[in-house]
């Protein structure tokens, strides 16, 4: 089941490096990317758990039927092998960590 959690302001400022920063704190390795309005990954799962946390725009993430809407300091934690599709909202750029607990590399082609 995917969870979210907004930020908390006691954690510091919400910028790129703190986020990676409460990632990596958890273990996990982290990467950074954005994507353009428009944007619409299809539906797909990872044999890995996956986060994103939005740093800045929104993002639309449907997992298993649920849909849910990303903005500034939302994270959402996906379990291993939870089909999910994404989208851009609005007209700006989202811009959000990713992290996982295992070190992987995708074939070419394939797309968070």
């Amino acid at each position: 089941m995917a969870t979210m959690k907004r930020w908390d302001p006691a954690t510091g400022p919400l910028q790129l490096t703190t986020l990676r920063q409460c990632l990596e704190r958890e273990g996990m390795i982290t990467a950074w990317w954005s994507d353009v309005p428009g944007t619409h990954i299809h539906e797909h799962a990872h044999h890995f758990p996956e986060t994103r946390w939005v740093l800045s725009g929104y993002l639309r993430v449907t997992a298993r039927g649920e849909v849910i809407d990303l903005g500034p300091g939302d994270r959402l934690d996906l379990p291993a092998g939870t089909p999910h599709s994404s989208e851009v909202l609005g007209l700006s750029p989202v811009v959000y960590v990713t992290g996982t607990t295992e070190r992987t590399v995708e074939p070419a082609g394939v797309h968070r």
